[in-house]
């Protein structure tokens, strides 16, 4: 484990892949994002599968998030609309949590469950 003092370098951030994931998030800190668009794209997985999914772009300089139907049931919780064009200019924040998944417990990006006003990019979690 890293020493708290200095600051850690998780390994994914040196491969700098295309798309958000845990990795970029700062420990025990939250981002707040405002949402531009919602699109479908192709993307490639770690083995180098294709499959077309919906891709979350923000307004902010930060890479853009792939959806998983968790994630976007609470945008639309959240922007109380089902319809991704309604979803443009929501503030929405993102952290990371502990989920279960192929058998394993993995860090996963999630939406929190809180409406949030545009205020700072970095909010502590």
């Amino acid at each position: 484990m890293a020493d708290s003092n200095k600051t850690a370098t998780h390994f994914k951030k040196l491969f700098n892949p295309k798309y958000l994931g845990s990795y970029a998030f700062e420990p025990n800190k939250d981002l707040v994002l405002t949402v531009d668009r919602v699109v479908q794209e192709e993307v490639v997985g770690d083995k180098g599968q294709k499959e077309v999914r919906p891709v979350v772009y923000f307004t902010e300089d930060v890479k853009p998030l792939i959806l998983n139907s968790t994630n976007a049931k609470m945008i639309a919780k959240i922007a109380q609309s089902n319809y991704i064009e309604d979803w443009a200019g929501q503030s929405i924040q993102l952290g990371v949590s502990m989920v279960s998944a192929f058998g394993d417990e993995v860090e996963a990006v999630r939406v929190r469950a809180k409406k949030v006003e545009r205020k700072d990019p970095l909010k502590e979690g």
